[in-house]
């Protein structure tokens, strides 16, 4: 699914509906039932709220949250905010709209042609982490409080109860700008290396979003399909599975 940046992205583009009342609703049933959200019609964007790879509306008296699945797009006005997925196609039809909202001054549209979108009526966010961008030392305390765990290092930072927002793309960035092999099992990270995590995760996140989003890094989409040499130190990049993800990374520099 979309990570962490193009959620923000999403959450921005979304703000231009705050102050508008929505005046329709259509929803495509085999996504969310579309009687449950005729509620929202009549009643104002108050505001958007983010957290993690979460995106919410919040009305007079509701909040609806936008689920993406992994190839869900958000149209604001007919406009894409991120014109196409790496994992998905770059182009739009009307048949694969699943939400459409309609307020008195424009629309927001989430596109999927997977129909893996969801849309759920006051959503429960409580078990979620903290935000991923969150500052270094929030960040580095949530990781302090999971010192012990077996896991592999990768696994725990795609833990979106640790810290939401953090995907696939993501984490091999800064497991790769940190050098840290991301098979290694949390516990077996000295406090050097836990200490060097949650700064990477800052640098990597303001990078890749002024960039345009996760998939901006190193180890772009391209990278990853292709394995070329590892940009820092020449050797081989290697590819497995973590966790059920695809992973990239270099079996010298990383350790």
């Amino acid at each position: 699914m979309p990570e962490g940046l193009e959620a923000a992205i999403y959450a921005d583009a979304a703000s231009e509906l705050v102050g508008h009342v929505v005046t329709s609703i259509e929803v495509d049933d085999r996504c969310t039932d579309s009687n449950e959200l005729s509620i929202l019609v009549g009643q104002r964007v108050q505001s958007v709220r983010r957290h993690g790879k979460r995106v919410a509306l919040v009305l007079d008296g509701d909040q609806l949250e936008l689920f993406f699945g992994m190839t869900g797009r958000v149209i604001i006005n007919d406009v894409a905010p991120i014109g196409a997925l790496d994992y998905g196609p770059s182009s739009e039809r009307p048949e694969w709209d699943r939400l459409k909202l309609t307020t008195d001054v424009g629309s927001l549209r989430v596109n999927d042609p997977r129909r893996w979108a969801r849309f759920t009526l006051n959503p429960d966010w409580s078990t979620l982490g903290v935000d991923f961008l969150s500052d270094a030392h929030q960040l580095d305390d949530v990781l302090e409080r999971h010192r012990r765990r077996t896991a592999a290092v990768k696994s725990v930072l795609l833990d979106q109860r640790v810290i939401a927002g953090l995907g696939n793309m993501l984490v091999d960035e800064v497991l790769f700008m940190a050098g840290i092999d991301p098979c290694r099992t949390f516990a077996s990270l000295s406090a050097d290396e836990r200490r060097q995590l949650s700064p990477h995760i800052s640098e990597v996140v303001t990078r890749l979003g002024e960039l345009g989003g996760s998939h901006t890094g190193v180890l772009s989409p391209e990278v990853r399909a292709s394995l070329p040499a590892c940009p820092i130190d020449g050797a081989p990049l290697s590819r497995v599975k973590v966790s059920g993800r695809t992973t990239i990374f270099c079996s010298l520099h990383q350790r």
